[in-house]
């Protein structure tokens, strides 16, 4: 009996490791230990996208694939515009040159027809107009829920990248909060006043600045971008800047304070930037991150030409003492009205804005 007693004991210890082990495993194995995507499972989503995706996708390191969607990735899409067609090239070039993120690019009402093996990080989908609702520029928030990016960078196609962009994914994973990031607009549009009555907005009053519709988001933003396609669905923001004015009225709505700095400066700025100019008399808080709205692509092929051979230079400008990088954080690309971030330098605060500061 005393050895049957010590043969139990030791089988007893032999197996305990073994139930450790079997548990450590199912652990890992489950969502506790991962934010579970959300849940698009709503009427607002539209169930007969057709989506194509590069097989080519399953490939990247990095990114868990679920369904043919990785984990981070930047979002973009085009209509049969042939022009922005051939800028969209441009910014897959840029974005493929400088980036390690894959790009979901949206044709709609069209097939993308784009060489994956030129783009190998590239995934073409579709969507149909008639799921944005009567504007195509609505097409932008639909085409964001839809790509059930975990962490996502929306890019619009006359657009290109510096060698920094990829910055912008550590920002969105260090986010906290439940609304989309956007740049803040150097010239905030006066077309906004039928929207501050339709919407019981006070113009004086309003949390922030006005800022650019390119936005930067995590899986907490989702049901941000649902309540406002609602919206636009229902014949609403038709005119001024629509999707943009969109997302300006709900971000006030929801009294939120931040931006982010002027990530995406137009094409015009771009040589200050490549003379590294020490004064800067216009727009000069920013960051050259995305350069925006060459509607041109021979203008938009220079610009990446230009920004691949100035390597990798300071990028946060300022009025009177250059540029300088991200981490001499005496300098800021956050505009006097605002404050930098603690949750990261390239995110401004407005705890006391007012208009007209």
């Amino acid at each position: 009996m005393p050895s049957d007693k010590r043969l139990s004991k030791i089988g007893l210890w032999l197996c305990l490791p073994l139930l450790l082990i079997l548990s450590a495993y199912l652990y890992i194995g489950s969502d506790l230990v991962h934010q579970p995507r959300y849940s698009l499972e709503q009427k607002l989503v539209s169930s007969n996208t057709s989506t194509s995706t590069s097989t080519k996708a399953s490939l990247l390191d990095g990114n868990q694939l679920l369904n043919g969607t990785p984990n981070e990735g930047f979002v973009t899409y085009v209509d049969n515009s042939r022009l922005y067609y051939n800028l969209l090239i441009q910014l897959l070039d840029s974005i493929h040159y400088f980036s390690t993120r894959p790009i979901i690019a949206y044709g709609i009402d069209i097939d993308l027809d784009f060489d994956t093996k030129k783009y190998p990080r590239l995934i073409q989908r579709r969507l149909n107009k008639s799921n944005c609702g009567r504007s195509v520029f609505f097409c932008k928030i639909h085409a964001i829920i839809e790509s059930k990016l975990d962490y996502g960078i929306q890019i619009d196609a006359d657009s290109v990248v510096n060698w920094n962009i990829d910055i912008l994914f550590d920002v969105i994973h260090r986010w906290p909060y439940s609304f989309p990031l956007a740049p803040r607009h150097p010239t905030p549009p006066n077309n906004m006043d039928s929207f501050f009555k339709a919407f019981q907005l006070d113009k004086k009053n309003r949390s922030m600045p006005y800022v650019h519709a390119q936005f930067s988001w995590n899986y907490r933003a989702y049901p941000f971008f649902i309540r406002a396609l609602r919206y636009m669905r229902e014949g609403n923001f038709l005119g001024a800047n629509y999707d943009e004015s969109a997302v300006n009225v709900f971000l006030w709505k929801d009294r939120v304070q931040h931006t982010l700095c002027r990530i995406d400066p137009f094409v015009e700025y771009l040589p200050a930037y490549e003379n590294q100019e020490q004064t800067c008399g216009k727009s000069c808080h920013a960051a050259f991150m995305i350069i925006h709205g060459a509607k041109d692509a021979s203008i938009a092929r220079r610009s990446f030409k230009h920004l691949r051979k100035l390597k990798r230079l300071p990028f946060i400008q300022t009025p009177s003492h250059g540029f300088h990088y991200l981490n001499e954080t005496q300098f800021t690309c956050c505009e006097p009205d605002s404050q930098p971030s603690s949750i990261h330098p390239l995110i401004c605060e407005y705890p006391h804005w007012k208009l007209g500061n």
